[in-house]
């Protein structure tokens, strides 16, 4: 039976045997702390599916029995299990259309059923399920009881296990602009594994010692045609003193960390390579809210990828959608993820819409004509697995 691993973002490993060539029958999961060699839990997770070939949009059903802590107690955590179990389904390779479906047929959300017997047959852990946002109750057929299913764009949108809660509301004017206060960032500000490539995807606060490195990237010739932003060490400690200093940007540096096998067990390699240089926004405070009308909350993205061996469409998918999940998580009432890259930049282009992205018009900015590129909350369907 072949075996999968994924790392959760607190750098503990979930590892799966599964059946093969069908996911159909029973899944064996173990949930461990590579680091420290501690074994967390267990549990077995049976997928059954009209579907001869699951994942299926529609048609499979989890259910979860046997979760135990390492010491054979019963599991104290019945949410955790869940999100580890729906961690791993949904990153499995995206359901297929039926052979013989026509073309511009109606595409279904992809859900799965969890099973109410097993680890979920009492009230009180299928409510705490749905108050972590991994569940969803939907009607089932009248006179039956209420049926729990895990969508997959909305798997996507919960910032669960660590329940981020988004800042008080309150106003202020800066500039003539009334927007809401903005808190801080967190200096370590985001991390997921993505298995499509082998390597932990993380994003944190920049820093002035990243100086060197960033000023590497601007003084290659393909960075500096977009930025202009090339010159000495000097000149880059100065812009990032000022991305620091702003209320309603920062920037930010993202890394890669390989995903290895050491020692006959997979593990975090525990180096950080940092890939490129990102500036998150609140657009109503930006020059580009007089482009375009704002929402309170609508974040925006400036990209830069300096290390030539980290481009590419897989890396560029992995990045690309951390970056909007990001976004998405750090703040609930974010609807709206914008960029502006130049209208020359046409393979750019074609990623963001490929992502989801759509192209609302062009506009110009002092240094160069910009296409508005938006990406709506109910549009975005996750990031590449």
């Amino acid at each position: 039976m072949p075996t999968s691993t994924l790392f959760l973002s607190d750098s503990s490993l979930v590892t799966t045997v599964s059946p093969a060539p069908s996911l159909i029958g029973h899944s064996f999961f173990s949930h461990s702390h590579p680091p420290t060699r501690q074994q967390y839990s267990k549990w077995t997770v049976s997928l059954t599916s009209s579907h001869p070939s699951p994942p299926s949009t529609q048609s499979d059903i989890i259910t979860i029995v046997d979760a135990t802590t390492a010491d054979g107690q019963p599991h104290p955590d019945p949410v955790h299990v869940l999100y580890a179990t729906l961690s791993w389904y949904f990153h499995l390779p995206p359901p297929s259309p039926p052979p013989g479906t026509r073309p511009g047929a109606p595409r279904l959300e992809w859900v799965v059923q969890i099973d109410r017997t097993g680890l979920f047959s009492r009230e009180e852990s299928l409510a705490a399920a749905e108050q972590a946002g991994l569940i969803t109750l939907f009607d089932g057929v009248p006179g039956d009881s209420l049926v729990p299913r895990a969508v997959r764009r909305a798997f996507w949108q919960i910032s669960y296990p660590f329940m981020k809660l988004p800042s008080p509301l309150l106003y202020v004017t800066s500039l003539g602009v009334r927007h809401p206060i903005r808190p801080r960032p967190a200096r370590k500000l985001y991390r997921r594994h993505v298995p499509s490539v082998g390597a932990i995807l993380s994003f944190r606060l920049a820093r002035l010692d990243d100086a060197p490195t960033v000023n590497s990237w601007m003084n290659n010739p393909r960075v500096a045609a977009f930025w202009g932003e090339e010159g000495d060490i000097a000149k880059t400690e100065r812009f990032l003193q000022e991305g620091l200093e702003k209320r309603h940007s920062f920037p930010v540096i993202g890394c890669w960390e390989d995903v290895v096998l050491r020692d006959g067990k997979i593990v975090e390699s525990g180096t950080e390579e940092p890939f490129g240089y990102f500036e998150v926004y609140w657009v109503k405070e930006d020059a580009l809210a007089r482009h375009c009308d704002a929402g309170d909350w609508e974040r925006g993205i400036h990209v830069l990828v300096g290390e030539e061996r980290f481009r590419g469409e897989k890396r560029l998918r992995g990045w690309l959608g951390g970056l909007v999940h990001y976004c998405f998580l750090d703040d609930p009432r974010t609807m709206t993820v914008t960029l502006e890259p130049r209208v020359d930049n046409e393979k750019f282009i074609r990623y963001l819409m490929s992502e989801g992205f759509s192209k609302e018009k062009e506009f110009a900015f002092p240094h160069k004509q910009a296409a508005l590129m938006r990406l709506h909350r109910e549009a975005w369907e996750g990031p590449a697995a």
